[in-house]
């Protein structure tokens, strides 16, 4: 009762010190129909975050040019160099674009390494979709290149040509068979003087000439030789082709090398005066007269494509590093790309306290480490970041006082201080890490370093991959001295890759990674200063005869409950209790998850378990009974950047799940987020609300177990309801009675379950 009063009397002065307030909202409301609104990120919404920096075919209308990459489309515009990136959380069907081409209409046509093809309208922002060869049973069905000649567009791909009528939007022939080349992988296609030419892996195939059925092999003739053609173009009244070895020209129904171009080319691009002859490192021009002369200064390397833009500049795409336009009047080359994460690979992903996402590129070919503020990327790697004397970077881990902790597949463990600068590298030199030593190769300058965490008294523990000494165990205390924990001789506990602690300061060590299985699997655990039944010197095992799924463990999450759930190669595996793990195991039956291979687990602030696998995330229930949801690529309608999910981790303040796979990083706006201690500011939204809706509004930055009252401005009560946890409450916009309320201005008001705690919060109703 005392409760109820106060918070009349709450609401009664905050409606009399919002007189102006209210009355001038009213006024808008008025006309806020009228006018769209600008939509914001909301529960269920994707986003995807992939490497741009590859680029693979490029395209150029009015004043941008647009770039097809290995992580999705980006278009650049020459008037302010801003960039618009495209995933498949805005568009694509998928991320691996292999070629695009702009038609007449400035229409976009997209395609993509599983044979689907794209087509986005920049005028009016939308999509349509080809996916008659996605949905082929061809073998190869890459789209490599695409011809645009009057209304037909050119489809080269991975077994032939196809030719797609644009305004009819269908498909009107496919040439599979040219002459000897038959299903031939084509790389470029070209139209001149009514024959077509068709360069491929084999060979070069051109349509005879009067040819009326290009599906007949007789109407093809092939030339083996040249063999690798990979471009061709039109230059001074003749059809010039690209090949592994040099250039050659059609001429005398022939194909003649051309003098002083012998070197291998990726491109060839014509204008009335000069042929341009692009191969990976370098660029020459070719003349009327048939002078070779080298074009431009300092070449940008590893050129895939080129372009000459709307502006008349000359453009590559790279392979690492975006592209690059040439100013012909400084002679000097300028390398851009938009904003992103040097690699497509997250086999880690881990969010600090700032929210700012971390994510790790692997073991092989890594490429460092990188972390998104929710603006901007920031790559790390040997190059910007001195200290770092490797890129394969396995782990990203948050310790202590927001420091980030990366471990590496061979130096050691880098040191981030909270704002992500880096501070040193802790390897063999300091404090001593003994490097690996796995029977066949003994390195023990390259210590694997591949996890870190932080105990409850701010120990920091890290992991060694079978070190040379047993040494499988650091420990980093407080005051910054360190301890070696060495394994007893003879047990084979030191496959240590993974690690979790738990809440009586026990180390589990899983065993394995989704890419990497040691042979044989060994599970183990240690406990310096707490007996364990089963342990030598404070060391144990547990296997298959002790109730585990497999004794390879590939992740092991600690849930709100103190319960260990293990990912295995073989299912679930749940220690109810960590003190005495022989004697609480258990096994999670639910046909989901039963006997697959689980790639990574991680719980939710409702304890619900997320799981990682190679056919996408499963949802389950705290006990692990029910499937709460499934997230797919398709059952995400491509929203999911890939299925192999080998990473997952929550920004738990602001409701998001991150999820990294080898093909980029995805993004889940979730209704779960960590409960408050103490109420701040709550956060409603969508405001204005518009009903009816399908949607509801968001109260966020709840205390556990509040209550949510809906006012009038007066102090009526028009529903009241239990937050539904989670940090967070919904609502629908309806009173008590399940009706909608009429448009206004309404007070939100959360309180905890003593009603010591008060929070208040206002929102516009708006009712078409």
């Amino acid at each position: 009762m005392d409760c109820q009063l106060s918070m009349s009397n709450m609401v009664t002065e905050a409606a009399a010190s919002m007189t102006t307030w209210v009355k001038t909202s009213l006024v808008v409301l008025v006309g806020i129909l009228a006018i769209s609104f600008r939509s914001v990120a909301g529960i269920g919404d994707w986003k995807n975050y992939t490497d741009m920096s590859n680029v693979v075919s490029l395209a150029s209308s009015r004043n941008e040019v647009w770039a097809g990459t290995s992580g999705g489309l980006f278009r650049l515009s020459l008037s302010d160099s801003s960039f618009q990136k495209f995933t498949n959380s805005e568009g694509l069907t998928g991320n691996d674009v292999t070629a695009v081409a702009l038609d007449a209409f400035g229409t976009l046509w997209i395609g993509h390494q599983s044979g689907a093809i794209d087509v986005y309208s920049p005028k009016t922002n939308s999509w349509r979709y080809v996916n008659d060869i996605l949905q082929s049973t061809k073998v190869q069905k890459s789209i490599n290149a695409f011809y645009v000649e009057g209304d037909s567009l050119y489809i080269a791909s991975g077994f032939g040509i196809s030719v797609f009528s644009i305004s009819q939007f269908e498909f009107k022939d496919t040439y599979g068979n040219l002459g000897a080349f038959a299903q031939p992988n084509v790389t470029s296609v070209l139209v001149f003087e009514g024959r077509v030419f068709a360069a491929t892996s084999s060979g070069i195939a051109v349509s005879n000439p009067g040819a009326f059925n290009l599906d007949a092999p007789e109407s093809w003739t092939s030339f083996s030789s040249p063999a690798n053609a990979t471009s061709l173009s039109v230059f001074n009244g003749e059809v010039y082709a690209s090949t592994s070895t040099g250039v050659f020209i059609f001429q005398n129904s022939n194909w003649v090398p051309v003098n002083g171009l012998s070197q291998p080319a990726v491109a060839l691009l014509s204008t009335d005066s000069v042929l341009f002859v692009v191969d990976s490192t370098a660029i020459a021009t070719f003349s009327r007269s048939g002078v070779v002369s080298s074009y431009g200064t300092a070449t940008p390397v590893h050129i895939n494509c080129a372009i000459i833009d709307s502006a008349k500049t000359f453009v590559v795409g790279l392979q690492e590093n975006g592209i690059a336009r040439f100013d012909a009047q400084h002679s000097l080359w300028t390398a851009t790309e938009p904003n992103s994460p040097a690699s497509n690979f997250f086999i880690s992903v881990a969010v600090d306290d700032n929210g700012v996402v971390w994510g790790a590129s692997g073991t092989s070919n890594g490429r460092g480490f990188y972390s998104f503020d929710g603006t901007r990327w920031r790559n790390y790697n040997m190059t910007n970041t001195p200290g770092l004397l490797t890129n394969s970077y396995l782990s990203v881990n948050i310790g202590p006082n927001n420091s980030k902790w990366i471990g590496s597949w061979g130096n050691g463990v880098a040191l981030l201080n909270s704002e992500g600068d880096f501070v040193r590298l802790f390897n063999h030199s300091y404090p001593g890490f003994v490097g690996y030593n796995d029977g066949i190769n003994i390195d023990t300058l390259s210590p694997v370093m591949p996890a870190a965490k932080a105990d409850f008294l701010g120990n920091v523990w890290v992991t060694n991959y079978t070190s040379a000494d047993l040494g499988v165990l650091w420990k980093m205390s407080p005051d910054s001295t360190w301890t070696e924990y060495k394994s007893p001789s003879g047990y084979g506990y030191k496959q240590a890759l993974g690690l979790v602690i738990d809440r009586n300061g026990t180390k589990w060590c899983t065993d394995a990674l989704p890419f990497f299985i040691p042979n044989p699997p060994i599970f183990f655990f240690f406990n310096e200063s707490l007996a364990i039944d089963g342990t030598v010197n404070g060391w144990g095992t547990m296997n298959e005869q002790d109730g585990l799924t497999s004794s390879t463990v590939t992740s092991i999450a600690l849930d709100n409950d103190g319960e260990l759930w293990l990912g295995t190669a073989l299912g679930i595996t749940v220690i109810a209790e960590p003190r005495f793990p022989t004697s609480s195991v258990s096994q999670v039956y639910l046909g989901a998850v039963y006997d697959q291979f689980i790639n990574c687990i991680a719980v939710d602030p409702l304890n619900n378990k997320w799981v990682g696998t190679k056919n996408g995330v499963l949802v389950l229930s705290p006990d692990g009974t029910s499937l709460l949801q499934q997230y797919s690529v398709v059952s995400t309608n491509g929203k999911l950047v890939d299925n192999n999910v080998l990473s997952i981790a929550f920004d738990k303040k602001r409701g998001i799940a991150y999820f990294g796979t080898e093909s980029g990083l995805s993004s889940l706006e979730i209704p779960v987020t960590q409960p408050v201690e103490q109420f701040s500011k709550l956060r409603v939204g969508p405001n204005p609300f518009i009903i009816p809706n399908s949607g509801t509004v968001t109260i966020s930055g709840l205390v556990d177990n509040s209550v949510i009252k809906i006012l009038t401005l007066n102090g009526t009560l028009v529903k009241q309801f239990q937050a539904q946890g989670g940090g967070r409450a919904f609502w629908d916009g309806k009173d008590s009675d399940e009706k909608l309320v009429g448009s206004g201005i309404y007070f939100v008001i959360a309180y905890d379950a003593t009603g010591t705690q008060v929070s208040t919060a206002k929102i516009a109703v708006i009712r078409r």
